[in-house]
């Protein structure tokens, strides 16, 4: 379904059929002025000059590619209608078929069925209408031979974009998975330091007007594991994950850096803004935690560096500033114990 194709895609196979058909339109201009001379051409050739222009202006405009997609398999039996009734040869004849492969381009059921119509129509009339100049010598019993090869034609097409679209959806899929493996750790589905790395580069050639960070430290971790089990020592950072997630923008990242660290990554905030996510942080992080039966209470450490001089900073800068004073805040002890 062209659903599935974004109106890019669709955008550029819009202008990829107008390059096709305007090159044929040339070349049937030209050959026809050599056999028949300027005459024959016009005043045809100004209507199919007046619409080729319209729908010019719709590609360049990017006018609803979905609907220029449409309004251009349209105009392509318009165009071989008018071709045939104004040189009704088999070769003309032959060349209306291409405008059914052609329009297999655009992956989607519904402009195939539409062009399998335009060509029904368009074979039904040259047929029936134009027989004597195109089909002379043959009898109009055999219609229904080139029915069938419309028939057969569209069907093949119409399995050949179901498979394709199936394979492209499994490529998709597949690729997203890989995505979040690459992208994510595994454990908690927080965002890994290539992709913090990533975010970062991403933010600095936006041209952001602030970057801040936070480096979060789980108090206590290590006596959770000890005492409760490392089973639910990975519980444990997978609600925190979650919880942290519920104070953060929708803009924000948060990283697992290892173990029970942690990294947020903020933009576009100021230090007031800034300060209120980090109380927030704070105070959920306080917040006891019930796992496996357990009620654990669970504190952290958190250090944080803000900048306004995004062209001048870089991450691992950010990341020491903040280590430091995450540890300056364990060492005070106000937040519980290290380790």
């Amino acid at each position: 379904m062209t659903s599935m194709i974004g109106n890019e895609i669709i955008h550029r196979r819009n202008i990829i059929l107008f390059s096709l058909i305007f090159a044929f339109f040339t070349i049937q201009v030209t050959i026809n002025m050599v056999i028949e001379g300027f005459v024959s051409v016009f005043p045809p050739a100004f209507l199919f000059i007046t619409v080729g222009i319209l729908l010019l202006m719709m590609i360049l405009k990017k006018v609803n590619p979905r609907v220029s997609m449409y309004v251009m398999i349209f105009c392509t039996y318009i165009y071989f209608y008018f071709l045939l009734t104004d040189s009704p040869y088999l070769v003309n004849y032959l060349f209306m078929w291409l405008g059914l492969p052609l329009s297999a381009i655009y992956q989607s059921y519904r402009v195939v069925l539409l062009a399998f119509t335009g060509s029904m129509i368009i074979n039904y009339y040259s047929f029936f209408y134009l027989h004597e100049e195109i089909f002379p010598n043959v009898v109009k019993g055999d219609f229904v031979f080139l029915v069938l090869f419309g028939v057969f034609s569209a069907a093949f097409l119409l399995t050949f974009i179901h498979m394709t679209l199936r394979l492209w959806k499994e490529t998709k899929e597949a690729n997203d998975k890989l995505q979040v493996i690459a992208y994510h750790d595994p454990l908690t589905g927080a965002a890994n330091r290539i992709l913090l790395k990533k975010k970062f580069d991403q933010l600095k050639e936006s041209k952001v007007d602030s970057i801040a960070l936070l480096f979060m430290d789980m108090n206590k971790f290590k006596y959770i594991n000890d005492t409760y089990g490392h089973d639910v020592g990975d519980q444990l950072l997978k609600k925190v994950v979650s919880r942290l997630k519920g104070e953060l923008r929708e803009s924000d990242l948060l990283c697992r850096l290892g173990g029970d660290e942690f990294v947020i990554l903020l933009a576009n905030i100021d230090l007031k803004e800034f300060e209120g996510i980090t109380e927030r942080i704070q105070s959920s992080m306080n917040q006891p935690l019930s796992i496996n039966n357990y009620t654990i209470q669970v504190s952290a450490s958190i250090g944080s560096s803000f900048t306004t001089e995004v062209s001048r900073v870089d991450l691992d800068t950010l990341i020491k500033e903040a280590d430091e004073r995450m540890y300056r805040e364990k060492r005070k002890g106000t937040r519980g114990q290290a380790l």
